[in-house]
């Protein structure tokens, strides 16, 4: 089996690339989606094929697995062009990234609408995304978690409302661990997508392939069964002054 080696300009780009910077950037595409797509993902529910949900969910996966394999391909296939330099790959990568953390929202957002949840607050939408970024199989653990650490007193047997102010901060919590989780995996992809003799395209493809797939599957499970009932939009305090 013949061993590709990541050329050292590469690596040596890459260890000093800001993780802060990273992280700033994944956000952004979640922010992106979950400020500005709702009413796209509730249209793209709508239009899916099927009678029932799991179908509507499978030609939904379906799709976003196409369009993101082609787009890691292409973030991978910059790395087999001999002129293009470890500069420009990363580049690739880094606009891939972007991209990807967006459209894994709007993935996420049309999931929500297919469940049926209705007209949900732009802090309850980007809940729902980081939640299961961040958190992926265990997002409604993760986030029920994230959330009682804030004072809002979830149970896992009966979910009750969470305050609008509690839910802010609960954000806020599981931004700071985008990098941590979502982002480690994501950046091990990029590294992939860098490599070199085309394996870049490969890793990309298939990489933004199955996680598009796992996505769809851990937010599916998400919104079977959310950690809370409704959002109290009209409070303002934080439960135990936090």
């Amino acid at each position: 089996m013949r061993t590709f080696v990541v050329p050292k300009r590469l690596t040596d780009r890459i260890a000093s690339i800001d993780p802060e910077a990273v992280a700033t950037l994944m956000l952004k595409g979640v922010e992106k989606a979950t400020s500005e797509r709702w009413d796209a993902a509730v249209e793209r529910a709508a239009a899916l094929p099927g009678d029932v949900r799991p179908e509507k969910i499978h030609a939904l996966t379906n799709a976003f697995a196409r369009e993101l394999g082609i787009v890691g391909a292409a973030a991978g296939m910059t790395a087999a062009t001999p002129l293009v330099g470890a500069g420009a790959t990363l580049m690739a990568a880094t606009v891939e990234l972007s991209w990807f953390t967006a459209r894994a929202g709007d993935l996420v957002l049309t999931i929500a609408a297919l469940h049926g949840r209705p007209t949900p607050t732009v802090e309850e939408r980007r809940a729902w995304v980081l939640a299961v970024l961040v958190f992926g199989s265990t997002a409604r653990q993760g986030l029920t978690g994230v959330a009682n650490s804030m004072g809002a007193g979830l149970s896992e047997t009966a979910p009750n409302r969470m305050s609008l102010a509690t839910l802010r901060a609960t954000n806020g919590a599981m931004s700071r661990l985008v990098l941590r989780g979502y982002g480690t995996r994501r950046g091990a992809i990029a590294l992939g997508t860098a490599l070199p003799l085309g394996i870049g395209a490969v890793v990309g493809a298939s990489a933004n392939v199955v996680a598009i797939r796992r996505l769809a599957a851990q937010a599916d499970g998400f919104f079977a069964r959310l950690p809370y009932s409704s959002i109290d939009a009209t409070s303002t305090a934080l439960a135990g002054d936090l």
